[in-house]
C-alpha cells in the first residue's frame, strides 16, 4: 500500500474503533456511552494500532499463530503506554482494569489482550483484503482529498480536545487539593475541640457545684439517672459525673482502680 492509503486505514479504524468501543462500554454500562476522547467519532488509539498491525502483520499474514501473538503483544503495549501517557499529562486514568483478573497496573489485562488479539485476526483476514479493494478502486485524488480533509479536522479536534481536558485536569486537581485541606482543617478543628473540652471539664470539676455533686453521691451511691433518648443507656449518677465532669486525674485514678 502507499502512503494516503495507509492515512485512509488510520480513519477508517479510528472510526471502527470508537464504534466497538461505544457497543461494548454501553452494554456493561446499560446505557449509551460516548467513550471517544475527540468531539469527532474516531478513537485514535485504533487507528495508530492498525497501522503497527499492518507494518508488521501483513509480511508474515501466512502464518495466523504469530499474527496471533504478535497481535496480543503490540495491542497490548499500545494501550499500557497510551494509559500511562495520558496518565502523565492529564494526572487522570482514562480506563482502570485493577477490579479484573490478571492485570497489570490497571493499564491492561488478560480479557481485553486476548479481544485485541481476536480483532488483529479480524482485520488482517477479514477487514484489510475488503479494504484494500475498495481503496484500490477509488480515485487516488478523492482518497488524497478525504486524507486531508480528516487530517485537519484530527488537528483541530485534537487542539480543542486536549485543552478541555486540560482544564479539567485542573479543576480535578484542584478539587483533590481542596478535600485534602478540608479533611486537615476538620483534624485541626477536631484536635482543638478535644482541647477546649478537656479545659471545661478540668474547670466545672473544680467549681463549687461539681464538688456537690461529688458530695452527693457518696451519700446517695446508687442513685441513677433514666434513660433518656432511644438506645440510651441507664448512666448511675457516678458514672455521669466522671464522663462529663471528671478531670483527667480522676478518670486516670478510676482506670487505676478498674484495673486493680
Amino acid at each position: 500500500m502507499i502512503f494516503e492509503q495507509y492515512i485512509f486505514c488510520f480513519f477508517v479504524y479510528a472510526f471502527l474503533g470508537y464504534i466497538c468501543e461505544v457497543i461494548y462500554c454501553s452494554i456493561g454500562q446499560k446505557k449509551l456511552v460516548n467513550r471517544g476522547y475527540l468531539y469527532m467519532p474516531i478513537c485514535p488509539i485504533y487507528g495508530c494500532g492498525a497501522i503497527i498491525i499492518l507494518l508488521s502483520m501483513l509480511p508474515i499474514k501466512d502464518m495466523w499463530y504469530l499474527v496471533l501473538i504478535l497481535g496480543i503483544v503490540l495491542t497490548s503495549l499500545l494501550e499500557y503506554l497510551t494509559s500511562y501517557v495520558m496518565e502523565l499529562i492529564f494526572h487522570m486514568r482514562w480506563w482502570d482494569y485493577s477490579k479484573r483478573k490478571f492485570n497489570i497496573n490497571g493499564r491492561i489485562c488478560l480479557r481485553n489482550s486476548l479481544m485485541f488479539g481476536a480483532l488483529v485476526m479480524i482485520v488482517i483476514y477479514g477487514i484489510q483484503p475488503v479494504l484494500f479493494l475498495w481503496m484500490n478502486a477509488m480515485d487516488p485524488l478523492a482518497v488524497q482529498i478525504l486524507d486531508g480533509i480528516f487530517s485537519v479536522g484530527l488537528v483541530v479536534d485534537t487542539v480543542f480536545s486536549t485543552i478541555k481536558n486540560i482544564n479539567i485536569a485542573k479543576v480535578v486537581a484542584k478539587i483533590t487539593d481542596w478535600k485534602e485541606e478540608a479533611k486537615d482543617k476538620l483534624y485541626e478543628i477536631k484536635e482543638a475541640a478535644g482541647e477546649k473540652l478537656e479545659e471545661a471539664k478540668d474547670y466545672i470539676s473544680n467549681t463549687a457545684i461539681a464538688l456537690k455533686l461529688k458530695e452527693f453521691i457518696a451519700k446517695y451511691p446508687n442513685l441513677s439517672l433514666r434513660n433518656v433518648g432511644k438506645g440510651k443507656k441507664r448512666l448511675s449518677i457516678n458514672e455521669f459525673i466522671s464522663k462529663h465532669l471528671g478531670s483527667k486525674d480522676d478518670k486516670d485514678d478510676d482506670n487505676h482502680s478498674r484495673e486493680a
